[in-house]
Order: C-alpha cells, then sequence, then structure tokens
C-alpha cells in the first residue's frame, strides 16, 4: 500500500512538472513568435534562400527570438519554398510570424521609410542608425557624410575644407527615405534643412559678436548635451564668459565624447585625458561639434543668456545648478554629487 501511494505521489510530481514545463515552453514560444519586434528596418531577402536561413537571418537581425521554432512554425505552415526574395520595409509593431508570412506574400514593396534622428546625435550614432535599418553600409555613408564639392551649393558651408566632418550640419528631424534614397542625398536633404531653419540675421548677429558660424554651432551642440531646453540660455551664457575670460569650458559633454562614455561626472583620469576635444585640457571650443544641435540649442547659443554664473553642475536628477563663484560651486557639488 505504501509502495503504491510512493507511486502514486512520483507519477503526480511528474504530470505536474510536465504541466510546468509545457507551460514555460509555451510562453518562450509566444516572445519567440507572437511578440512585436519592436524595431523597424529593412530586411533583404536574397533569391534561393532556404527557410532555414532566413528564419536565421531574421534571428540576426533582431527580427525574431528562435530560429528553430520560426522554421517550425514555418514548415507546419508550408512555407518552405515559397519565401520570395526583395527588400521588405519592417515595422515596429509587426510579429515575426507576420513579417514571414509577408515574405512568403511577396509584399516586398519598399516606398518608403521613415526615420527620426534625435537632437544631438552624432554623425556616428547617424551612420550606425541608418546601418542598422539595413539601408546603407556604414562605409558608404562615412565617405558621403565628409564636406565635397557636392555639397558646395550651400552657404551654410561655405567655410568649411573639403573632407571636414559634416558633424554639426546634420539637421536632427524626421525624414521620409525613398526607395532610390543615396546617403548623399538624404545628407543634403539634412543640410537644406538646417539652412533653412536658421534665423535669417544669423552671420549679422554672428559678425557683431565676433563669431564664426561653425563656432556657432560648435557651442550649440555642447549646449545641446549639456543640457534640457529650458536650461540652455543659463548654460550658453555661462560657455560665453568662459570663453570671453579664457577659462576652459570644462564641458564634460566634450569629455564623453573623446572617451565615447555618458557619465554623469567624469572622473579626474577622464578630464585629464589629451585630446583636441577635451576642453578641461584646452582652451576655447573644441575644433568642431560633438553632436547634431536642434534649433532650441542652437538659438540658445546664439542668443545666450546675460547672467551672472560662471559654473554649473548636473544634479542626479538632471536638473542644472548655477554658481556664480568656485567657491560657490564646490559647495553645490558636495551638497548635490558628493
Amino acid at each position: 500500500m505504501k509502495s503504491l501511494r510512493t507511486r502514486m505521489t512520483v507519477l503526480l510530481i511528474l504530470v505536474i512538472l510536465l504541466g510546468a514545463a509545457g507551460g514555460v515552453l509555451a510562453l518562450a514560444v509566444q516572445s519567440w513568435l507572437f511578440v512585436p519586434v519592436g524595431r523597424q528596418g529593412i530586411f533583404e531577402i536574397t533569391p534561393g534562400r532556404s527557410l532555414r536561413g532566413v528564419s536565421r537571418e531574421m534571428v540576426s537581425a533582431g527580427y525574431a527570438g528562435n530560429a528553430m521554432a520560426l522554421e517550425l512554425y514555418g514548415r507546419y505552415n508550408g512555407f518552405a519554398g515559397r519565401l520570395q526574395a526583395g527588400r521588405y520595409l519592417i515595422e515596429a509593431n509587426q510579429t515575426p510570424v507576420q513579417i514571414l508570412s509577408r515574405i512568403v506574400s511577396g509584399d516586398a514593396v519598399f516606398d518608403e521609410l521613415t526615420i527620426t534622428i534625435p537632437e544631438g546625435w552624432s554623425v556616428t550614432d547617424i551612420e550606425e542608425y541608418l546601418e542598422r535599418l539595413g539601408l546603407f553600409p556604414l562605409a558608404e555613408f562615412q565617405s558621403a557624410v565628409v564636406m565635397q564639392d557636392a555639397y558646395r551649393e550651400f552657404s551654410i558651408l561655405s567655410d568649411l575644407d573639403n573632407d571636414t566632418i559634416l558633424d554639426g550640419y546634420l539637421f536632427p528631424d524626421t525624414y521620409r527615405i525613398f526607395s532610390n534614397s543615396t546617403p548623399q542625398s538624404i545628407i543634403r536633404r539634412m543640410i537644406a534643412n538646417l539652412e533653412s531653419r536658421m534665423p535669417t540675421d544669423t552671420r549679422e548677429v554672428l559678425e557683431a559678436q565676433g563669431r564664426s558660424l561653425h563656432e556657432l554651432l560648435t557651442l550649440a551642440s555642447i549646449v545641446q548635451a549639456e543640457s534640457s531646453v529650458e536650461d540652455m540660455r543659463d548654460v550658453a551664457g555661462v560657455f560665453m564668459k568662459r570663453l570671453e575670460h579664457r577659462i576652459p569650458l570644462e564641458s564634460d559633454a566634450t569629455v564623453n565624447y573623446v572617451l565615447g562614455t555618458s557619465k554623469l561626472q567624469p572622473t579626474f583620469a577622464d578630464t585629464a585625458v589629451e585630446h583636441p576635444y577635451n576642453t578641461y585640457e584646452n582652451y576655447g571650443l573644441p575644433p568642431g561639434p560633438i553632436g547634431n544641435p536642434g534649433l532650441d540649442a542652437i538659438l540658445a547659443s546664439l542668443y545666450p543668456a546675460d547672467n551672472p554664473y560662471y559654473f554649473f553642475l548636473h544634479r542626479p536628477d538632471g536638473r542644472i545648478v548655477l554658481s556664480r563663484t568656485f567657491a560657490e560651486h564646490l559647495e553645490n557639488k558636495r551638497r548635490y554629487l558628493d
């Protein structure tokens, strides 16, 4: 009797475990196949690709969670041998099985794609983003995003030498990219957008201030990285006074740019790195923009606040704390950062 109860207990435990395992597997399959991919891009299928190969490529591109599960789903639904070559526009709300069904149906019409370039993104950020979308290889965009004769018609670029990287001149915005777009055509649209957004009296204002357009965009890129919209004019005012009095800008954003980091407060070793863009070690502005500023940062840098501050810091919540003197700045550091 005791032996029978033991066997029944073991059997019951096995049933529970199998049920639990089945539940876990069901949840895994759900996440692998039926959850939206959450990213937009272009997925290209070359002629002759097998279901297994396409399933693996979808996982590699981030459009599916498990190649075997997707392949089994495709075979069960008779998709093997029916995949059609082409360039497919993938939307963030589509699931892996929906994408696979589109590849079977041949819905490969890629007429246009909407992309958004955030304010502050550098040229490197943009070219990596476009490559992730499947639009252009990194090297192809890199060769197009330097000053060249093809862009000489833009007056906003008139002061730039050939081969100057166009950081700062690619206006952050939402753009419609068409199937026949090239890196050069997209860059031209971004430059033209910047040129059209600049105030008509920009050159006159800068001449009166003794500044160049390149210096304005360089400062604006730092202001963009260092402050929220409501603080931009004050931060620009701090930087302008430091420039006028030959005080190093000591911008953490330039150190992060040099090191490829995003620290709220770089270390002493970080700020001591030797690099032309390190504004702790070098007086004045860096050689060029550290990113592509939006219109708010450009206007704040063109018309900075006339305030009494020479220092500022970022609180952990992102808010700016301004200081008139170094002693006041140290006290604010002790209060908010130490």
